[in-house]
């Protein structure tokens, strides 16, 4: 099967693939040749491609996800590969936004502040998972 990974501005993986797995809005969900048609929501987390034992991670940030006739279209939001960062730079900054968002919360910052920090935080746990698995 065809498996692309893309961003608005960026390719991630495009190619064929013997399998995927991938974080979708409320939980995971695995793909092989023959799935049937699906278009899904993306959570945020890591996308798994395999190809020939060998796997390809990437941190996806929400978006969507559409299977039809053998492709794999992944819309990420956002996306980071293995080799953006490391996992001490991955933990620094999540904990540093983790920081962030309790001190504006405390301080009673506006609705879409937070909802930006929570943003945040929800892109560095997946790149911090990432690193985890690796």
């Amino acid at each position: 099967m065809q498996v692309k990974v893309v961003t608005p501005d960026s390719s991630f993986f495009d190619g064929e693939a013997d399998s995927c797995v991938l974080p979708a809005f409320d939980g995971e969900v695995g793909i092989l040749a023959g799935h049937a048609p699906m278009i899904a929501r993306m959570g945020h987390g890591v996308a798994r491609v395999s190809v020939a034992g060998k796997t390809t991670r990437v941190a996806v940030y929400g978006g969507f996800v559409k299977v039809q006739d053998n492709v794999v279209l992944v819309l990420a939001g956002g996306a980071a590969a293995e080799d953006a960062s490391d996992r001490a730079t991955a933990d620094k900054e999540l904990a540093a936004v983790q920081g962030d968002f309790s001190k504006a919360r405390e301080s009673g910052a506006d609705p879409a502040v937070l909802a930006d920090f929570e943003e945040k935080i929800r892109r560095g746990r997946a790149l911090v998972s990432l690193y985890s698995a690796s």
